[in-house]
């Protein structure tokens, strides 16, 4: 019989660029993607990667990090209100240092596993191991597995025999390019989308002069990129992860066959990004940034929007993915939602216990209307 073991690194240089190709595969998170996330100066979060070995052959690399996280992200109206006054004599009332699996910037969860061992079980049982012992050591008493899809539900629900709970995340989205030009996009959309659409991108060409660039690089914009960033991570709802000057600049280095800077300049002055990443036929929005005055006045998101269209159709990719949250425009111009999960368990028995009812209470459509709607 294989001897099982595992290990647990917190640098990816520990693990052979071979053999993460060879359990991964070709996918967006790859080497290089994990190498510019430790290498970026994110300091709120710690990354780690348990791998476990039969004998001397990796059969699984679970990817991980760890952060404070607020069990309240997707509460909104009255009771944030509430949680705010709850903090001023408990501070971290619905906060707890959590260990996850997955990363907290791909649009979904990934576990490399190699096809050919047939344990799965047994691998369940080793990578709540390694996670329990980790989890102790860097006292995180929560684990969740992040933002899983439904395919990964055969393996992963084997976790719930381990005292895991399982609920619903926010959904990411998807639009399918099944289209041979930007006019047969238009009238996959519904008339008063299409007619709405159309208004707003000519209101906007008529106010001034738009210019997109595309770039692999951002180092002469990168203070008004970071400017745009803060803009935006300001301004949303559900704040994840803050990022730095150095991960824009090493994402575009260390990925640059992978990379797109969009630039939105408005008569010549900067007023939009986004930072996509393409893989095989997926484009995928990561980050934006905006000069919120400027981006309403002159419809940034739809003009942003079109333009990634177009750019996909014009380079044959299948796949637009917009990400998680602001729901009702994505949907209305295309997009599909895609469910998610996450597999969580609290180290406390009592209080993982409580997870259950809290789950319910907070899920995302319970708060968020365009997810309800």
């Amino acid at each position: 019989m294989p001897e099982i073991t595992y290990k647990i690194y917190d640098s990816i240089d520990r693990i052979a660029k071979k053999d993460w190709d060879d359990i991964f595969g070709n996918i967006p998170e790859s080497f290089a993607f994990y190498k510019a996330l430790g290498d970026s100066e994110l300091y709120e979060f710690s990354f780690f990667y348990l791998v476990i070995y039969s004998d001397d052959e990796i059969v699984l690399i679970a990817p991980l990090f760890s952060k404070d996280f607020n069990l309240d992200i997707a509460v909104e109206g009255k009771l944030t209100g509430v949680i705010r006054w709850i903090r001023k004599i408990y501070p971290r009332f619905l906060v707890a240092r959590t260990l996850f699996c997955g990363s907290p910037f791909s649009e979904f969860g990934v576990l490399g596993i190699r096809p050919s061992y047939p344990d799965k079980a047994k691998l369940i049982s080793v990578l709540n191991s390694g996670l329990k012992n980790l989890a102790l050591k860097i006292k995180a008493p929560l684990i969740i597995f992040k933002d899983f899809p439904e395919s990964s539900q055969p393996f992963l629900d084997l976790l719930l025999k381990k005292g895991f709970s399982r609920a619903k995340s926010f959904p990411t989205v998807v639009v399918e390019l099944n289209f041979k030009s930007l006019a047969e996009y238009f009238a996959s959309l519904s008339a008063s989308t299409r007619k709405n659409l159309n208004r707003k991108i000519k209101q906007a060409y008529m106010l001034g002069n738009i210019e997109v660039k595309v770039v692999q690089d951002v180092l002469p914009q990168i203070d008004q990129v970071m400017n745009l960033y803060e803009n935006a991570y300001r301004g949303g709802s559900t704040k994840f992860e803050r990022l730095t000057k150095k991960f824009f600049l090493q994402i575009a280095q260390d990925l640059s066959p992978h990379v797109r800077f969009f630039l939105y300049y408005i008569d010549n002055k900067l007023a939009a990004f986004n930072l996509c990443f393409i893989y095989d036929n997926l484009f995928i929005d990561k980050f934006i940034g905006f000069d919120y005055d400027v981006s309403r006045r002159y419809n940034l998101y739809f003009i942003s929007w079109v333009n990634n269209i177009q750019w996909c159709i014009d380079h044959s990719l299948s796949y637009y993915y917009p990400g998680q949250t602001d729901y009702e425009p994505k949907i209305r111009l295309g997009g599909k939602l895609v469910t998610l999960f996450v597999y969580l368990k609290h180290r406390n028995t009592i209080l993982n216990f409580l997870l259950k009812p809290l789950i319910l209470m907070l899920k995302p459509d319970n708060f968020d209307q365009e997810l309800r709607a």
